[in-house]
C-alpha cells in the first residue's frame, strides 16, 4: 500500500508534467505562427514609452538622407508619423543614394540577416537575389488582408514594379527622367547654340572649353550618366538595352568612341578622371559647368535662381547612331518594400502597413515630386514648377521611347567594371572599348541572372 509521502510525490510529480506541456503548447506561438497579433505581443514583450505604452519598433531605411532634394519632406513625413503614433518606435537608418555606400549596406543588412522592417529599395538587379532569398513581401500576399495597402499609388506605377517573377515587391514615390541640363544663361553669354543636335553639341564644348568654361560636368569616376547617355545616342532605344546575348554590340563601341572623343576635345574638367557625381553636381550648381548629364532628381538640389536659368533636352542622337530624338533614359524603379521578416511578426505587420500607407499617400508623393523634380507616382498636380522641372515633364511625355538604365539590366559587377575598370582609361587610351566590353560580357554571361531583364536603379 502507497504511503502518504509516496501519494504527495506522486501528485507533484503530475502537476510538474502538466504546467510543462502546457509551457510547451504555448511557446509554439510565436511571430509567422497561427497565434493573434495580442499573443505575440505578449511573447515579444515590446519595450514601453514614458506613457506606459508598449513601443513596436520599426526599422526602415530609405535613400532620403543626407543632401537628397527630398530628405526634408521625408523627415517631416516620419516626425509627424511619430507624433501621431507613440506606440510605434522608427529607427530610421536612412542615407544619400549616391556611390555605392547605400547599396552596400542594404546587400549586407539582408544577406547577413539583419532584415529591415521596411525598405526603399532599387528594383531590378539590385533588388534580384533578396527577392529569391524570400526576403521581401509581394505586395499580391499584402493585398489580400489589406486591400487598402498603397491605394494612392496608380495602376500604370504599380505594373511599372513588377519583377522577373511576375510580382510586385516595390511601389514608388516618384518616377524619373535623366537628360542633358544645361545652364541656358552661359549659353546666351557666350552666344552659344544650344545643343539640339551633335553637331551643335561639339561646337558647344568648342566654345566653352575656349572660353575656361567646363562645358560638361562629368564624373568620369562615377560614369553612370555618361556610360547611359553616350551608349544611348549611338545604339538607341533597343541597342541601349543589349544585355551582350549576341556578342558585343558595335553600337556599345561607336558610344564609347565617341565619348573618348568628346573628352580629347577638352570637354570635361581637368580633374574629370577623380572627380565623382556630388562633386560633378557642385560643379554644375555652381555654375562653372554649362551642361550636365543628370537626372530629374538634380533640380531639387539647385537653387531657385539656377533653376529659373535652366533647361534640359534630350541626348542628342550620335552621327551613324541609332537614336530616335525623342528617346529618355527614364521610369519607375525603386519603392517602398515590406520584409518577409516584419510581415511575420503579426504586430510589426500592422505597424508597417500603417507607415509605408502614409509615405505612399498622395500628400506626401505630391510634396516629394516638387521636392526632388520627378514624376509623382499618384494622381496628383504639383503646382508651383520651375521653368526646368516644366521642359522635363513636357520632355518625359513627349518621348516615344523612355528605357530603363543599363544596370538595371546588367549585374551590378558587369556595370560597376564599365563604371570603374572602363571608361576612366578608355577615355586616356589605356584600354579599348572592345577589351572592357569583353571583360563586361564574359561578367554578365557567367551570372546566373544575366538572361533576365531587370528593372531598377533611381529614383
Amino acid at each position: 500500500m502507497i504511503g502518504m509521502e509516496d501519494f504527495i510525490r506522486s501528485i507533484c510529480t503530475g502537476l510538474v508534467l502538466i504546467l510543462l506541456s502546457f509551457i510547451l503548447m504555448t511557446g509554439c506561438t510565436g511571430p509567422g505562427s497561427d497565434g493573434n497579433a495580442a499573443d505575440t505581443e505578449k511573447i515579444l514583450d515590446y519595450p514601453k514609452n514614458s506613457s506606459g505604452v508598449k513601443r513596436t519598433p520599426l526599422r526602415i531605411a530609405t535613400m532620403f538622407g543626407g543632401t537628397d532634394p527630398a530628405a526634408a519632406v521625408y523627415e517631416e513625413a516620419i516626425l509627424s508619423f511619430q507624433d501621431a503614433n507613440p506606440s510605434i518606435e522608427i529607427t530610421d537608418e536612412s542615407m544619400t543614394s549616391e556611390g555605392d555606400g547605400y547599396r552596400t549596406k542594404i546587400k549586407t543588412d539582408f544577406s547577413s540577416g539583419n532584415d529591415l522592417d521596411i525598405v526603399f529599395f532599387y528594383t531590378g538587379a539590385d533588388a534580384r537575389y533578396i527577392i529569391q532569398a524570400g526576403k521581401l513581401m509581394p505586395y499580391e500576399e499584402m493585398w489580400k488582408d489589406y486591400p487598402d495597402l498603397a491605394r494612392d499609388i496608380t495602376e500604370f506605377s504599380r505594373e511599372a514594379m513588377r519583377e522577373f517573377d511576375g510580382k510586385i515587391y516595390a511601389l514608388p514615390v516618384t518616377g524619373f527622367y535623366e537628360g542633358l541640363f544645361l545652364n541656358q544663361e552661359l549659353f546666351h553669354k557666350y552666344q552659344v547654340e544650344l545643343p539640339t543636335d551633335w553637331s551643335k553639341f561639339e561646337n558647344a564644348i568648342q566654345k566653352f572649353h575656349q572660353a575656361g568654361i567646363v562645358p560638361i560636368a562629368g564624373p568620369l569616376a562615377q560614369s553612370h550618366y555618361l556610360i547611359e547617355h553616350f551608349i544611348l545616342s549611338a545604339a538607341g532605344a533597343q541597342g541601349h538595352q543589349d544585355v551582350f546575348a549576341n556578342g558585343i554590340n558595335p553600337d556599345w563601341i561607336l558610344g564609347f568612341q565617341n565619348l573618348q572623343k568628346i573628352y580629347n576635345m577638352g570637354g570635361f574638367s581637368k580633374d574629370a578622371a577623380t572627380t565623382d557625381i556630388e562633386m560633378a553636381q557642385d560643379l554644375f550648381r555652381r555654375e562653372k559647368a554649362a551642361m550636365i548629364l543628370e537626372g530629374s532628381w538634380l533640380i531639387g538640389g539647385c537653387s531657385e535662381e539656377l533653376q529659373k536659368k535652366m533647361t534640359v533636352l534630350p541626348m542628342p542622337p550620335a552621327p551613324n547612331g541609332k537614336m530616335d530624338p525623342e528617346t529618355l533614359v527614364a521610369g519607375l524603379s525603386s519603392g517602398y518594400s515590406i520584409s518577409t521578416k516584419a510581415w511575420q511578426d503579426p504586430v510589426k505587420r500592422k505597424a508597417a502597413v500603417k507607415l509605408v500607407n502614409t509615405l505612399l499617400s498622395s500628400e506626401v508623393v505630391l510634396k516629394m515630386a516638387a521636392a526632388n523634380g520627378g514624376v509623382p507616382a499618384a494622381e496628383v498636380s504639383v503646382s508651383g514648377l520651375s521653368p526646368v522641372a516644366k521642359d522635363g515633364y513636357v520632355m518625359f511625355a513627349r518621348a516615344k521611347h523612355r528605357n530603363m538604365p543599363i544596370d538595371s539590366r546588367l549585374v551590378p559587377e558587369a556595370f560597376n567594371e564599365i563604371v570603374k575598370y572602363g571608361v576612366p582609361y578608355i577615355v586616356t587610351g589605356e584600354k579599348t572599348p572592345e577589351d572592357v566590353l569583353e571583360q563586361v560580357m564574359r561578367i554578365q554571361n557567367s551570372s546566373d541572372g544575366s538572361e533576365q531583364e531587370n528593372k531598377g536603379k533611381r529614383y
